[in-house]
């Protein structure tokens, strides 16, 4: 399997050569863009296309080999400032595998913090998408894009999810919270953590099975996931902090511009800025050159919280003048049917024991972040914010 998978990366990619001009900082422009569209928002053609593209890679063993090199270099890309730059470039290079079965194919984003609220009725849950649950002793995938397969790392079984919570997940993270460590976070050593211990761990944890290991790209939900991430992380650069990198190494030396990514023999600096060097993409909701909130959030955010609540958890905001709506947010794509937006802000799930102790994260630190999320939901409850989402 080994042997398998590094001729097959080193035929793909050339990982061995250092590209001189991604080496450095100001790398030139890219000649064209394309765009990372959230996933519900495929025409039918281009789920079909994207459906067949990752149905070759399977047959042809990159989801096997995505899975081992994750696995592999796990300890290295978790709890700590590695987490940002290493997914950027391996999800990047899960999709220049997929651009050679089919140049339209690009990987789309799953944008979990609209679905929070209820993530089992998410339609991207649906068969006419990723699939549900698994079901049986094995937790087996039945349905869904990935349906029956068998995967073959570590070693040959059934495609499985099991879903936490018996099935039903708890409450994931709202986009308002995940907006609020954008504008709050000055630092990567404050966002990566506020980050990888929200968002990132609970829908690992709670989509389960496949998802719950160190080969998590199994499942292509870890790369509908990890885009989203990244989306996230451009946001936040968007945020004045283009080229902010600090905290530290997985070794705990000082992380810097110039640190090779883990694996890659690459800087940092090669994957800081979309529509540069080889990260010619850009995401649909936050184009290369405009920093944007969803109007309709910010809206909210603006005209229904106290003047003090709304500087303390997004200052950002705070400096803009009041928004008069003309119409309220059109619905969303993935709400459920008899599922409630105008209740309050629900808690959200918290990191198990087990997923802390599986990448030894600092278990205060995680407290941390869980401790300001639930004091996040008390000031907005407190102050009677209902969301749009």
């Amino acid at each position: 399997m080994k042997l398998f998978v590094s001729t097959l990366a080193a035929a793909v990619f050339g990982l061995s050569a250092l590209n001189t001009a991604d080496a450095q900082q100001n790398q030139p422009a890219c000649s064209s863009v394309y765009t990372r569209p959230e996933l519900l928002s495929l025409t039918p053609a281009q789920w079909t296309n994207t459906r067949n593209v990752l149905s070759a890679m399977q047959r042809d063993g990159w989801f096997g080999w995505f899975a081992y090199l994750h696995n592999q270099w796990f300890s290295q890309i978790h709890g700590n400032s590695q987490f940002f730059p290493f997914h950027r470039r391996f999800v990047h290079d899960w999709e220049s595998v997929g651009r050679r079965y089919s140049g339209s194919f690009v990987q789309p984003y799953w944008d979990e913090m609209r679905d929070y609220r209820v993530p089992a009725a998410s339609q991207v849950l649906t068969s006419n998408w990723v699939g549900g649950n698994g079901q049986g002793a094995n937790r087996c995938v039945t349905n869904g894009n990935q349906g029956g397969w068998t995967m073959s790392f570590p070693s040959n079984h059934c495609f499985s999810r099991n879903f936490g919570n018996n099935g039903n997940p708890t409450s994931w993270y709202s986009p308002e919270y995940i907006q609020s460590f954008i504008q709050r976070d000055t630092t990567m050593a404050q966002f990566r953590p506020d980050i990888e211990y929200s968002l990132h761990g609970v829908v690992h944890i709670n989509i389960g099975g496949d998802m719950l290991q160190g080969y998590s790209p199994n499942d292509w939900i870890f790369m509908l996931h990890h885009t989203n991430i990244d989306r996230l992380w451009w946001q936040w650069q968007l945020n004045n902090r283009m080229w902010t990198m600090d905290g530290p190494n997985f070794d705990n030396s000082a992380i810097s511009l110039n640190t090779n990514i883990a694996y890659y023999n690459q800087p940092i600096r090669s994957v800081m800025q979309l529509g540069y060097g080889s990260m010619c993409y850009q995401y649909a909701s936050n184009p290369i050159r405009r920093r944007a909130l969803d109007s309709g959030l910010e809206n909210a955010l603006i005209n229904s919280l106290p003047k003090d609540v709304l500087s303390a958890w997004f200052p950002d905001t705070a400096k803009k003048p009041a928004i008069v709506a003309l119409r309220p947010p059109p619905p969303l794509a993935s709400a459920a049917p008899g599922v409630s937006s105008g209740s309050g802000m629900p808690y959200p799930a918290k990191l198990t024991q087990q997923w802390i102790q599986m990448h030894k994260y600092n278990k205060a630190d995680v407290d941390k972040v869980e401790s300001d999320a639930r004091k996040f939901v008390d000031a907005m409850n407190k102050a009677g914010y209902r969301s749009p989402v």
